[in-house]
């Protein structure tokens, strides 16, 4: 058969230009002879000839082929079908696949020439079909893709009226599939999506919604905000021909984390049919919450008020301060019974609007047929004085006109110190109204209120000028206290102002104004003070010298000590009866020690000099090392310092502005003319006096100072918050500056919104049920395995108003403000709230939860940490606690103590930032932690730094030796991990396993596997 070799091969040769491999077969004797140029095709190692074709082809395939294809040669092709089909030209090209150096590699079998009549023979020809077989189905691959992606699309499309799509370079396509807006809109087409957004937006965007909606169309804006979600969304009104239009901006990666898809819906009708269902439901919860005759809220909105402020009281928030009063209507049983119902309505619908009107800031309940109470917060509390002596007025003015409701009232203040319940200042408040009702119902005492009581002989004028000339008398030597002049021939006295003011007397002159006096008398001393007065005007006593409490317009008694004499005539007989009476409440406002107002005295100066809306600029000077002092001289001594710093710090300031003693050696001045540079300017002279020394009993002393600065021009705030920044400033001067004065600066930030106001919106949010606050998680994972195994919980703040704030910008501020202690414990049991649910996934999972020293310094801090373990049923052991290094500014002695017990609990320690203080090295010695955390900015530089790996090295070793585990913050990038993988350490925490996540994005978090 194969006699001439070379005739096969040259017509071998000539198929090879198309063909990999040509078979020569004779269908009779089954002989066969295969060629190939094909290096790949010569790698299978087959033989190029054989006596059997057929049993060989399946030997053959066993070896070479595709394991999915042998069945195409093993079983399927059988010789007789294969010969049939030849012999009538119908054999169809057979595909499948060889393995060459492991790969599989498409090939095809076709018959070249069918069986000869000369020789019996048939050729057979094999092609490598590979690439073009890839090629067919990566296209199929890329068509079938886009008719998916094709139908993706436009589901997205169904959902958005207009969708743009941003490329890294900020260059844009416009998609629209509705033409919801007038024709002045976007371009198709741009090169800088942002900026064109914000021009459409100026003219085309209600104005109440400009400012915010600005604020998001930035790539900044929007990249950060998709750092942690999957979208943003943001609702805004459009101005479409003339109308305001609600409308959704919805803003995400596309698939490929370079390109953004922004899409915009016209959500008017939903956004409308919501707030009309919103509306409904409000207004049904208004009417069940209002009272129907005078549109006050009723008895069911009162319980809802004082259970959430109770609940607040209950769980140790330090509550803002507040009064409640309670008012009752007189006369409305006889207005009823004489003119009817309808006029009894009419009544109760004028008390009410005269309460109302009276206390315009504050809630006002209707709680009974003729009864009101009314909640005073904020401004009303600050003002209650002035307010409740305006209600008493008008019911004066009524009784006297003989028109206008008569309302008895009372008041009564929220005593942190003594009032666990809101009810007690409620039942205190009741009480004092019902003494104020049956002074109105008392006939005789209702006359003796009016100026002039024709009861009483009208007093001589030149009597009045006498009783005038001894009051002027009087006051001379008053020194403070108030004066009082009673004409005991016609019962009639002239009195301080300032005491009229203070107890919302009728007038400074009045007829029988012992009685008067008597009224605001606490009814436990009532009797000892009508017995003394009237054995002076009986003739029985010479003057009288007697201690007793005086009720003020809001039910606050002041102690007062009161001090008379009777002058008599010619003939002996008693003509005046003067005096002057001490108040000793107001004295509660003078620091005893210096005679300077004190800390009360500051913040009530600072409280009214806000709501006049006075602009000020204020400091707070300290002496540093005062305890020295005191432990070498004794505090007697220490004393006699502090009185020589305030009567200096008093005399150098003179009438520029007012000087106070605050709390230990901290004073505060307060001016209302100086500047800061003035201010500045008096600090340093005065700190360079004491600084060069002075003589104080005797002994040379030399004191350094600290001050803090700062300038209140805003008043939407309160003075706590001043009082917090400028504490702020003064620490920050005494920790960081060495004395040098440091100012609150109240300057702009990124968001163009001052940072003191900034403050008392986070402030208030803390009063509001930590609205606003929220917790982000960021991954701890083992240092060999890097397997999760804890995270550490970030605490944030936002609103619509300033984004959202990080802690480092109001956390320092906030540390010196005794609500913060509420605040940190409900970041801990937040945290482990969450805590629970990612246990459920991972159990040995542990939440580290950052504690300020504020926090440790609280007496109850142990126990609250326990108690609140125990009440979220959560193991100790899965809990540590991270302190910085700024605890070493507590007692060490009761910092270890606090470790030890929660230690001995189950509770783990950490100690945080390790390296960035001067005390880190001697508290890891002296405190027993469980973990060092060493801080980020000693391994930023550790893959090309030989220094930072040494010090990693020895850090490590440290811990070690004090038997604490390490973990290392700030891990980046791959290389930083692999270096610090050759070290002894325990787990990594940093960008390169994870940002801070919220919860749900956190609990389906998983590591990263790409390089492992």
């Amino acid at each position: 058969m194969f006699s001439d070799d070379i005739f096969f091969y040259k017509i071998a040769e000539a198929l090879l230009a198309d063909y990999t491999c040509v078979y020569y077969v004779n269908a009779v004797t089954n002989e066969y002879r295969w060629y190939t140029t094909d290096q790949e095709y010569s790698s299978l190692h087959i033989s190029a000839s054989g006596k059997n074709f057929f049993l060989d082809l399946i030997r053959d395939a066993e070896k070479v082929v595709h394991e999915d294809d042998k069945h195409i040669f093993t079983k399927d092709m059988h010789k007789e079908d294969l010969l049939a089909q030849i012999k009538k030209g119908t054999m169809q090209d057979i595909e499948y696949r060889l393995m060459i150096g492991g790969q599989p590699v498409y090939h095809k079998l076709r018959l070249i020439r069918g069986i000869s009549e000369n020789d019996g023979c048939f050729i057979l020809g094999v092609q490598n079909t590979d690439k073009g077989f890839r090629e067919r189905m990566q296209k199929a691959q890329i068509e079938s893709e886009k008719e998916i992606y094709s139908q993706i699309a436009h589901s997205l499309a169904s959902h958005y009226d207009v969708i743009y799509y941003v490329d890294p370079q900020d260059n844009y396509v416009e998609f629209q599939t509705q033409n919801i807006y007038d024709s002045s809109e976007m371009p198709e087409k741009g090169t800088d999506f942002f900026s064109d957004a914000k021009k459409n937006s100026a003219a085309r965007i209600h104005p109440k919604d400009r400012e915010r909606l600005m604020s998001i169309i930035n790539r900044d804006s929007v990249i950060s905000a998709l750092e942690n979600k999957r979208q943003i969304t943001a609702d805004y009104r459009r101005i479409v021909n003339g109308i305001p239009k609600y409308t959704r901006l919805t803003a995400m990666w596309s698939c490929d984390k370079q390109h953004l898809i922004i899409g915009v819906e016209n959500v008017d009708d939903e956004v409308k049919k919501e707030n009309e269902q919103i509306q409904a439901l409000n207004l049904a919860n208004e009417l069940a919450r209002r009272d129907q005759l005078t549109g006050t809220k009723n008895m069911t909105a009162y319980n809802e008020l004082e259970n959430s402020v109770q609940k607040n009281i209950d769980s140790g928030m330090d509550y803002m301060p507040f009064a409640i009063v309670v008012c009752d209507i007189n006369g409305l049983k006889a207005v009823n019974d004489t003119k009817g119902h309808k006029a009894g309505d009419e009544y109760i619908q004028s008390a009410s609007r005269l309460i109302c009107n009276v206390f315009t800031h504050s809630p006002v309940f209707r709680i009974g047929g003729d009864e009101f109470a009314a909640f005073l917060g904020t401004n009303d509390y600050y003002d209650r004085d002035e307010l409740i002596e305006r209600i008493k007025g008008q019911v004066r003015e009524n009784q006297k006109k003989g028109t206008g409701p008569v309302i008895a009232v009372g008041i009564s203040s929220y005593d942190p110190t003594r009032d666990k319940k809101v009810s007690e200042v409620f039942e205190r408040a009741d009480k004092l109204m019902y003494e104020d009702k049956a002074r109105l119902k008392d006939a005789e005492k209702l006359a003796l209120v009016m100026d002039h009581d024709e009861a009483h002989e009208p007093i001589p004028d030149d009597r009045v000028k006498k009783l005038d000339s001894l009051f002027q008398a009087f006051s001379l030597v008053s020194e403070g206290a108030y004066v009082y002049i009673c004409d005991m021939l016609y019962d009639y006295s002239r009195w301080s102002r300032s005491a009229v003011d203070t107890f919302a007397l009728p007038a400074e002159y009045m007829y029988d104004a012992g009685n008067i006096w008597e009224e605001h008398i606490h009814p436990d001393d009532q009797d000892t003070y009508h017995a003394g007065i009237s054995d002076v005007f009986t003739g029985n006593a010479s003057g009288h010298d007697m201690q007793y409490r005086a009720r003020k317009p809001n039910g606050e008694y002041d102690v007062c000590t009161c001090r008379g004499v009777v002058l008599r005539n010619a003939k002996g007989e008693p003509e005046y009866f003067g005096g002057v009476i001490r108040n000793h409440g107001i004295q509660g406002h003078i620091d005893t020690l210096t005679g300077l107002r004190n800390q009360y005295g500051f913040f009530e100066d600072l409280n009214n000099s806000m709501k006049k809306r006075s602009e000020l600029c204020v400091s707070m000077v300290g002496i540093s090392g005062f305890s020295e002092i005191n432990e070498v001289y004794g505090y007697e001594f220490g004393n006699r310092i502090l009185q020589t710093f305030g009567r200096y710090l008093f005399e150098h300031i003179g009438n520029s502005g007012h000087v106070y003693r605050l709390d230990s050696t901290k004073f505060a001045i307060m001016s209302k003319t100086a500047s800061s540079e003035e201010m500045r300017e008096r600090y340093e002279e005065l700190r360079q006096y004491f600084r060069r020394g002075s003589m104080v009993d005797g002994r040379f002393v030399i004191l350094d100072l600290n001050a803090g600065l700062l300038n209140v021009d805003s008043f939407d705030i309160d003075y706590q918050t001043v009082y917090a920044c400028l504490n702020f400033s003064y620490g920050e001067s005494k920790m960081r500056r060495q004395g040098d004065m440091v100012e609150f600066y109240n300057d702009l930030n990124d968001e163009n919104k001052q940072r003191i106001e900034k403050l008392y919106d986070i402030r208030a949010s803390v009063m509001q049920d930590y609205k606003g606050f929220f917790l982000l998680y960021q991954p701890v994972v083992d240092a060999s395995t890097e397997a999760l195994i804890g995270a550490e919980a970030l605490l944030r703040w936002q609103s619509d108003k300033y984004g959202t704030v990080p802690p480092d910008h109001f956390v320092p501020l906030l540390e010196k403000d005794p609500m913060f202690c509420n605040l940190g414990q409900w970041i801990l049991r937040t945290a482990i709230k969450d805590a629970k649910r990612i246990m459920k996934k991972k159990p040995d999972f542990i939440i580290n939860v950052n504690i300020s020293y504020t926090q440790l310094e609280k007496p109850d801090f142990v126990d609250m940490i326990i108690n609140t373990l125990k009440e979220e049923d959560y193991p100790a052991s899965h809990l540590c606690l991270e302190i910085t290094e700024r605890c070493r500014l507590l007692d060490m002695y009761l910092l270890k103590n606090i470790i030890i017990n929660l230690r001995g609990r189950g509770v783990k320690i950490a100690l945080d930032d390790f390296g960035t203080g001067f005390a880190s090295v001697g508290l890891i010695k002296s405190l027993p932690f469980d973990t060092i955390k060493i801080d980020k900015c000693f391994v930023e530089k550790i893959e090309e730094d030989e220094k930072d790996r040494a010090l990693i090295c020895s850090f490590a070793g440290m811990a070690s030796t004090f038997g604490a585990k390490v973990c290392v913050e700030g891990i980046e990038t791959r290389g930083m991990r692999d270096i610090l993988q050759q070290y002894h350490i325990q787990s990594f925490q940093g960008y390169y396993y994870g940002k801070p996540l919220e919860l749900i994005d956190f609990i389906s978090w998983e590591p990263n596997k790409k390089e492992q």
